[in-house]
């Protein structure tokens, strides 16, 4: 990152990166999931993370190959980029390293149901800042239809805990 500041590109990068991560949580939470219940959900949520993954990379792409995209002028301000990094180092889901050390530590469907909702919920305050801040307009609307997918997945997370209430 140019001095720690974001551009729509940085956000693109880093929204990658959680989504990668968000895929291999579902994954191991898929393989400890027992009911068939829960490996659907979880089998849903980590097809969607690879779903949002490819269409943050295609417009990566298309956004790199702009000239203005590498310019200054494209940076988000100093506030901004200082909260977007806090929000996406690692928080949203766990670095992949740490990953399995994370699953093993959630020793219920509960637990590993109730860290995806917080991490869905992370996303969605990720994505809706870089929406409200992206340059590009193309970048704003896949980051608000993100947004919206990501409302969906807490919703959907919310009906799984409550049932087990």
């Amino acid at each position: 990152m140019t001095q720690n500041l974001f551009s729509d590109l940085e956000g693109l990068r880093i929204a990658m990166e959680i989504e990668d991560r968000g895929r291999e949580f579902y994954r191991q939470a898929y393989e400890w999931a027992v009911k068939p219940e829960h490996k659907e959900l979880f089998m849903f949520l980590m097809t969607e993370e690879k779903h949002h993954h490819a269409t943050f990379a295609k417009l990566f792409e298309t956004l790199q190959a702009r000239k203005e995209a590498h310019s200054g002028d494209y940076l988000f301000d100093a506030d901004t980029s200082r909260y977007l990094t806090v929000l996406a180092e690692g928080h949203i889901f766990p670095p992949t390293e740490k990953m399995h050390e994370k699953i093993a530590q959630l020793t219920t469907i509960e637990a590993i149901l109730a860290t995806a909702l917080q991490a869905e919920k992370d996303s969605v305050l990720f994505y809706d800042e870089l929406a409200a801040n992206a340059k590009f307009e193309d970048a704003r609307k896949v980051f608000a239809a993100l947004k919206e997918e990501e409302k969906k997945h807490i919703l959907k997370l919310r009906e799984m805990i409550d049932a087990w209430a």
